[in-house]
């Protein structure tokens, strides 16, 4: 047989054989490709179900301010309810302007004074949140509050802690829901009182000055 005919028909061969091979690897990068698709979607989160907000830091607290993810509409009775009315308060509590109606707020759903909870998060480090959640499972007993706040730190959950204290978890999702519903509908009131106000010193020809700390 011709050396020649031989090489160019192993050269034909070798030739084929890899223009096979990138189709076999085509197809396996597909389905890698779309299972890789079908993980992300199934876990996505519900379309409008969270929203990103910034929460300033908490003053006389260590935690740092940051870009959080709250629910916009939070259902349910469980801890998972509760996690996400507790984001809600922090959230609200880190501007400067809704900050005192969350205050307020917690402080009328759990019966504690407002200077008390100031003085709890200066000593704990922790934001009105969790506060909220912490006096609701003392239920006013202050000598409580420290030792509940331990406990959660070492991993206890918010379920748990209620148990502990004979309370259930759906007792203290309504008492933090109550508190965020007060700073919403009072922040809400004022903020359309304000701006009446400011309509009726505009007609009246005077200039509002900008807050630069609000």
């Amino acid at each position: 047989m011709n050396k020649s005919f031989v090489a160019a028909l192993f050269l034909s061969l070798g030739f084929l054989g890899g223009c096979a091979m990138p189709a076999a690897q085509s197809g396996g990068t597909t389905s890698a490709a779309g299972s890789t698709a079908n993980a992300k979607a199934s876990s996505a989160e519900p379309a409008g179900a969270y929203r990103t907000v910034w929460v300033a830091p908490q003053t006389g607290s260590l935690l740092g301010g940051g870009a959080v993810r709250v629910p916009t509409e939070v259902q349910g009775n469980d801890e998972r309810a509760l996690l996400g009315t507790i984001d809600q308060l922090n959230a609200a509590a880190g501007t400067t302007t809704e900050r005192p109606f969350v205050i307020a707020a917690v402080s009328r759903s759990t019966g504690v004074s407002e200077k008390e909870l100031q003085a709890q998060q200066d000593l704990l480090r922790l934001q009105f949140g969790q506060l909220c959640a912490i006096n609701a499972i003392a239920r006013g007993d202050s000598n409580k509050v420290k030792e509940i706040a331990t406990l959660k730190s070492q991993g206890r959950t918010w379920t748990q802690l209620a148990a502990a204290n004979g309370m259930g978890i759906a007792t203290v999702v309504q008492t933090a829901r109550n508190a965020n519903e007060m700073t919403v509908n009072s922040f809400s009131n004022t903020m359309e009182r304000a701006k009446g106000g400011q309509q009726k010193l505009k007609e009246l020809g005077v200039k509002i000055q900008r807050n630069p700390n609000s």
